[in-house]
């Protein structure tokens, strides 16, 4: 993992003008603007969580929204983890206020909200998914839940897919099919995360109150559609302007069972005037398909706005590409699955860099494919009103 680049030990006063905010450096991260933006490393879940969170998860694709337990001909549906899963891993950015650089909601009431990346709420995503796909045994039955696709999850129906898809890895065989279950879901983990959004109230502690939080994974219905991007990727390519904090966060990966790779990993980049994150899911199956679904984040730090940007509002890009295997050929694409495998190296390149590698070369030749009805392509999120 590449070392993450921080921001000086002590304040910094404003330089080139006063819209560039003071910089308080943290242990784990940096305060601005603000903004207080942490990242975290993790090492591989240990056991006992890592089952804690597959009960979870499987509890999560079980019940419908009247949190009943689905009934089907199939039974209830099992899950397992990607193989490697960082549970402590995340990254925040969480809006308190520009006063609140010494002790956030002190002596009165405030609130401040967070948005965060983490593999517990991206995993989460893609378990509900599968409360509206079939089970093994109800494909061939007419219900009102089963689907092929929904909101990006699906089940490969391929030989290797099918003989991986029936190996429970690291739980008991018996144990598996007791109880009328079965392993059967998307075993590619392509969760449509988009990020998580969190309200944090921070009451007065002096008058006895304890700070609550409200939380709700992607908050769909609170980020609204726009018409276009509001991005300015002509800001984050002015090399004139000092990387303050660059982090690339990995939050899971899984070589599913040696058909190919999955990764989902978190970049970030925070700089004088603003914040950026690529969110990029890689996922290659040799032989069947190419996957990368990106999501683009972008705030300005300050006040008002700047050629339409208002400040302090969070932009979202949403791009999903794929394509199938057979078709790679036609698009001038390589069919040698080496040529789809990540560079080791990719993660350690320097920020700021223009040259692509070239995976990210070819990831940029994909087509594209359509979102969920309920993830727009652009869309932003107004971190003071909402």
């Amino acid at each position: 993992r590449p070392t993450p680049i921080r921001a000086a030990s002590t304040p910094s006063p404003s330089s080139g003008g006063s819209s560039t905010p003071e910089i308080f450096s943290l242990p784990n991260g940096i305060r601005i603007g603000g903004w207080r933006i942490t990242t975290q490393n993790s090492t591989i879940g240990d056991e006992k969580r890592m089952e804690e969170l597959t009960l979870l998860l499987e509890e999560t694709s079980n019940v419908t929204g009247d949190d009943k337990t689905i009934e089907s001909a199939g039974g209830k549906r099992r899950l397992c983890l990607p193989e490697i899963t960082f549970l402590d891993a995340i990254i925040s950015f969480q809006y308190e206020s520009e006063n609140s650089c010494g002790n956030l909601g002190e002596g009165k009431s405030e609130t401040s909200t967070e948005i965060r990346f983490t593999a517990r709420d991206a995993l989460l995503e893609w378990a509900e998914a599968h409360r509206y796909l079939a089970t093994r045994q109800a494909c061939d039955q007419t219900s009102s839940l089963s689907q092929e696709n929904f909101r990006g999850v699906s089940i490969l129906r391929t030989v290797d897919a099918e003989a991986w898809s029936n190996k429970p890895r690291s739980i008991d065989a018996a144990t598996a099919t007791a109880g009328n279950s079965e392993f059967y879901y998307d075993w590619t983990f392509s969760s449509p995360y988009a990020s998580t959004v969190i309200r944090h109230l921070n009451l007065d502690k002096s008058a006895g109150r304890e700070g609550e939080k409200k939380y709700g994974i992607n908050n769909r219905r609170q980020w609204q559609p726009l018409q276009r991007s509001h991005i300015p990727f002509q800001m984050l390519q002015d090399t004139s302007q000092p990387i303050l904090l660059f982090d690339d966060i990995h939050l899971y990966e899984d070589d599913l069972h040696d058909n190919g790779d999955v990764s989902l990993n978190i970049k970030i980049r925070v700089m004088p005037r603003c914040w950026y994150v690529l969110q990029r899911l890689f996922v290659r199956v040799d032989h069947v398909c190419v996957r990368c679904r990106e999501v683009r984040y972008f705030c300005l730090f300050g006040g008002g706005n700047e050629n339409g940007v208002q400040a302090n509002t969070v932009y979202r890009d949403v791009v999903w590409k794929e394509v199938a295997w057979e078709a790679l050929g036609g698009l001038a694409l390589p069919t040698d699955p080496a040529a789809w495998r990540e560079n080791e190296n990719v993660g350690g390149a320097a920020p700021g860099l223009l040259t692509p590698p070239p995976l990210a070369s070819l990831l940029a030749r994909l087509p594209v494919v359509a979102l969920p009805e309920d993830l727009p392509r652009f869309a932003c999120f107004d971190m003071v009103r909402e």
